[in-house]
């Protein structure tokens, strides 16, 4: 027997929050998989910029996300989940709020030691975190890179997820993040 379709959904301002970070997490990714050895230096320049640029941007928004998540019960797991998988979904959700603050800040962090200034959207220029530092810049760069792959996995586990509840479940949990529809 199916589980009930759930009713609840996530509220607008929820939906906003997520798709929003969505895009902007492709675009991180997108810059810098764009961004080979062979392209010209203005072009790796301005791909960085982006980069840069867009990060604070992810920054400000999760932890405006994250003020929201904490202050709006979001809906409810389906009846048949059992709570082992409910907890795993709960930690990953958590785990990516973690990992999208953190990340901009290693990033931050790295920028700051090589001397790079970053701005928020290429707009607003926010100061160095660190003095310039390049021993820490690449270490701290290359724990940015390698979180980045984690939540490269975890995307890939909760796409998997949705993909799960709408094409074999068939729950309603994928409609509960889509904007449209009835509440």
């Amino acid at each position: 027997m199916a589980a009930r379709a759930l009713t609840l959904r996530y509220d607008g301002v929820a939906q906003a929050f997520h798709w929003t970070v969505v895009l902007l997490v492709v675009l991180q990714y997108a810059t810098k998989w764009l961004s080979p050895g062979d392209l010209p230096f203005a072009t790796k320049q301005g791909l960085n910029a982006w980069h840069l640029g867009i990060g604070p941007a992810v920054l400000l928004l999760m932890l405006a996300r994250l003020a929201w998540r904490l202050t709006h019960t979001p809906p409810s797991a389906p009846d048949d989940i059992p709570p082992a998988l409910q907890f795993v979904s709960r930690g990953t959700h958590w785990l990516f709020y973690a990992l999208l603050v953190v990340l901009p800040v290693l990033g931050w962090i790295a920028a700051s030691g090589f001397g790079a200034g970053v701005t928020l959207l290429g707009l607003v220029p926010l100061p160095a975190l660190v003095g310039k530092d390049r021993p820490l810049a690449e270490a701290i760069g290359s724990a940015h890179g390698a979180l980045a792959w984690v939540v490269l996995v975890l995307i890939g586990l909760h796409v998997a997820g949705a993909l799960y509840h709408a094409l074999v479940k068939h729950d309603g949990v994928l409609s509960r993040m889509l904007p449209g529809g009835e509440r």
